[in-house]
């Protein structure tokens, strides 16, 4: 997905997801070629018991999407 900075500074503007932190990876694809991306990370874990799960349930529906293993999206 492309997203402009402005796109992204949207996004992660709301006061739930506000903490993620962008972290630059390379991304390698399944024909073995490599791509620059953002990864969001949430540096410091949320307290016990709080949880945003409407934004885990689009991070799922993503996952789902893009074919990530079902053990993996379920962790989500």
């Amino acid at each position: 997905m492309d997203l402009t900075h402005n796109d992204i500074d949207r996004l992660y503007a709301d006061e739930s997801v506000a903490s993620y932190r962008a972290e630059a990876v390379l991304a390698r694809l399944s024909d073995s070629t490599s791509i620059a991306a953002l990864c969001f990370n949430l540096p410091i874990p949320p307290e016990r018991g709080v949880t945003n799960d409407e934004y885990r349930e689009k991070l799922r529906e993503v996952g789902r999407k893009v074919g990530l293993p079902t053990g993996y999206v379920d962790s989500v």
